[in-house]
């Protein structure tokens, strides 16, 4: 299993209660069987892992991922989910749960971007571990439902791509997903279009937004996988003006050798390059709110070598181009 952080705690979500309940499944009892009083209480990172190997040991069914996570409700996320639902479009969405889904779990979603599409990628704690094609199934049919659920349309992946032989649950993966899938891959993932990233949610919620994202933030610090990305984080900004940030440069400025850096961050499951990524993210957009910030002025200010290489990354981001972003916060009156 990955390294985690010491003193790191995850809260399970109320959508496994649920699940499980209409499952016939006792959660307190398996989570009894991992050494936690009830699924109520705070799981490490070990005991949570330890808790989704028995769940679906304890289901007994292959395809149990895929109908689960189907049915999960973003909403019974807490503080994650509410800040997902909030966001304007299904890019930004999942975005914010590529960030929070630290909270509650040891394995992680990441977005690869490209011309047209956007990969949503399940980076699972334990790959070969026992219950890893029950996991990344329910990781991944949950984002493709989510985004059905909340933008209301019947979106469908480009493309989607299982690690592993088809399982003998097969013919299922057709009925969630709309397409067949490839197995043999080297990753599991599913490709949406950019287009259905793009589509704005109909949870948007700035108002919310504005609530849950600090709580969220504050949660995230709480549970000990915050310090070192702090630091990093604000070193990241002080050195975006500059080109882009090493891995390097940025341990030397902080006293740290690489490797102790990269170990450290390893233990918060976060990646250098993601951090760079969400620090880019929030000064473009903070910057897009003054109406005299020239477009190719931000880009260089954000680190980039090119407009180009910062327009792809924004729209990665925000499921919109910068100069949109600018005209809608306008429309909203944010910029005058």
């Amino acid at each position: 299993m990955t390294p985690t952080g010491l003193g790191r705690t995850l809260m399970m979500p109320r959508s496994f209660r649920v699940r499980m309940r209409e499952a016939g499944v006792d959660a307190d009892a398996l989570a009894r069987e991992v050494g936690v009083a009830s699924l109520d209480a705070r799981f490490t990172p070990r005991q949570a892992d330890a808790f989704i190997d028995v769940l679906f040991a304890a289901v007994g069914d292959g395809a149990y991922g895929l109908r689960a996570g189907a049915d999960i409700r973003p909403e019974l996320f807490g503080v994650a989910g509410l800040a997902a639902m909030s966001a304007p479009t299904l890019g930004g969405a999942l975005a914010r749960l590529e960030r929070y889904k630290r909270l509650f779990s040891v394995d992680t979603l990441e977005q690869v971007s490209g011309r047209e599409s956007v990969r949503v990628r399940v980076n699972l704690a334990r790959p070969e571990g026992p219950s890893a094609r029950a996991r990344a199934d329910m990781e991944l049919a949950f984002v493709v439902c989510f985004g059905r659920r909340l933008t209301m349309t019947r979106l469908v992946p480009l493309e989607v791509r299982l690690r592993g032989p088809a399982p003998a649950h097969s013919g299922d993966y057709e009925a969630v997903f709309g397409c067949a899938p490839r197995y043999g891959a080297e990753v599991d993932e599913v490709a949406l279009s950019v287009l259905d990233m793009a589509r704005p949610l109909v949870s948007s919620n700035p108002e919310l937004q504005g609530l849950v994202g600090p709580w969220a933030e504050q949660l995230l610090r709480e549970n000990g996988s915050e310090d070192v990305v702090a630091r990093v984080r604000a070193a990241l900004a002080r050195m975006l003006p500059d080109g882009e940030p090493s891995l390097e440069r940025v341990a030397r400025a902080l006293g740290s050798s690489e490797r102790s850096l990269q170990r450290r961050l390893a233990e918060a499951e976060v990646s250098f390059r993601a951090l760079l990524g969400e620090v880019r993210r929030e000064v473009a957009r903070e910057k897009l709110m003054d109406p005299d910030m020239d477009l190719a002025e931000l880009s260089f200010l954000l680190g980039f070598s090119e407009p180009t290489a910062f327009h792809r990354a924004f729209r990665r981001w925000e499921g919109m181009t910068p100069r949109e972003y600018r005209e809608a916060a306008r429309a909203s009156g944010k910029v005058s």
